[in-house]
């Protein structure tokens, strides 16, 4: 606070070339806002994200936007609400000023990078017809085949347990996993 007086009173120093007239308007200002600075620091403090901070901030332009004024009959006549006035246009310029930051880091929404994990319902009937397929492929195997074939890709059991599981050698294990993948392979060329 002592920095916005000290402040402020240095821009009232006239300059060499300045007459008492704007000398007596800059009196006139300067004890106007000192008057009603603490209403306005409160008013404007409620409306703004940074309080007090950001208030100072509001307060200081709504002086220089005083001092700026060439003609000061709307500040005579009813002085505290074109000081609010003032105060109240600048806190809505910086808030649109605000805003529009919030806009400029905006992040697009791009669907293939927020794409769902779920299936569509076409990929979900695709797949069941791939499903069906595959299960009329299987169903064409002989039985032991497709046993070995489904304990393999499904149970995922490695060739000597399959071959432990039904008591017959690895060799005739894989050849029945030879025999299933060529014919799935036939069978289901289109979907692979």
């Amino acid at each position: 606070m002592a920095s916005f007086k000290a402040r402020a009173a240095l821009r009232l120093v006239p300059s060499s070339g300045e007459g008492t007239a704007q000398q007596s308007d800059r009196d006139t200002i300067e004890t106007l806002f000192l008057e009603y600075r603490g209403v306005l620091r409160h008013y404007v403090s409620r409306m703004l994200p940074g309080a007090y901070q950001e208030a100072e901030v509001i307060l200081q332009e709504t002086y220089v936007k005083l001092l700026g004024l060439k003609n000061l009959q709307p500040l005579r006549e009813n002085p505290r609400a074109y000081l609010f006035t003032v105060a109240t246009n600048l806190v809505r310029d910086s808030l649109r000023r605000h805003m529009r930051r919030k806009t400029d880091f905006h992040e697009s929404f791009e669907e293939r990078e927020h794409e769902s994990r779920e299936p569509s319902p076409q990929g979900n009937a695709e797949w069941q017809q791939s499903l069906q397929q595959l299960k009329k492929a299987l169903l064409k195997l002989k039985p032991m085949t497709r046993k070995i074939f489904l304990l393999s890709r499904f149970e995922e059991m490695t060739y000597p347990e399959i071959a432990a599981a039904l008591s017959i050698s690895t060799r005739s294990v894989e050849r029945h996993m030879s025999t299933a993948l060529k014919h799935l392979q036939s069978e289901l060329n289109e979907l692979l």
